[in-house]
């Protein structure tokens, strides 16, 4: 008996119409359909999505919890967890279907479960089906081109370092900005002492049915933003 495959499974930002064939061939075909949870409160957005595309039948739907926290100890604990059920799956010889929102190697969970998978089925093959990335998805709802001939984007998660934000604005002709909910305010700064507040735009939820783009920067300055926020600034438009 074969063992099962892992794949991550890009479901998209958030509309149904957005999942690709292949992720939806690949979900019909798998025994299970695991599911990262950060929290027991709500659902899942991205299990959401997918069941407006098919039945489930009588597959598994495998819930993973994935805390968000920064502490290292328990993040690999959790994730350890979290691999040990799959591949308790994958050694009966189901394929295991992780859906993550986006593609599922950028900012994805699943790319952290890899190792912990490949050392707990080594037999077990390993795939990634593509999606389309949120921001992609943001920048389509404004028609702005994030890349053109030999222009430079840079992808920065500007929760964590100002800083990193500074260097990118100064380095590239394309800033997406993601997880930016937390650090609202001094982005905001920052885009204006470059001179680049009205080249930048902000999107919240982009692809879901309560998604908002706010062209004015200056509206959520002191504002708590959506956790699924993010902003783009195109230099050269």
């Amino acid at each position: 008996m074969r063992n099962g495959v892992f794949y991550g499974v890009g479901v998209g930002p958030g509309d149904p119409e957005l999942i690709t064939l292949k992720a939806i061939n690949v979900l019909k075909s798998s025994a299970v359909i695991a599911v990262p949870r950060s929290s027991d409160k709500g659902s899942s957005r991205a299990l959401e999505i997918i069941k407006g595309v098919f039945d489930f039948g009588d597959k598994e739907i495998l819930e993973l919890p994935m805390p968000m926290t920064k502490d290292r100890a328990v993040l690999d604990a959790s994730r350890r967890e979290a691999a040990i059920l799959v591949a308790q799956r994958l050694g009966k010889g189901q394929d295991v279907a992780f859906i993550t929102l986006g593609d599922p190697l950028i900012f994805s969970t699943f790319s952290y479960l890899i190792p912990f998978v490949k050392e707990l089925s080594p037999l077990s093959g390993i795939k990634a089906v593509p999606g389309v990335t949120s921001f992609s998805a943001a920048a389509s709802l404004h028609c702005v081109p994030l890349a053109e001939t030999d222009e430079r984007v840079i992808i920065v998660p500007a929760a964590y370092e100002l800083e990193k934000v500074r260097d990118a604005l100064a380095s590239a002709d394309t800033i997406v900005l993601m997880k930016v909910n937390r650090a609202i305010d001094g982005i905001i700064e920052l885009l204006n002492e470059a001179g680049l507040l009205d080249k930048a735009f902000f999107v919240s939820r982009a692809g879901w049915p309560e998604e908002e783009i706010i062209t004015d920067l200056t509206a959520i300055k002191g504002t708590k933003p959506d956790y699924f926020s993010m902003i783009i600034i195109r230099k050269n438009d």
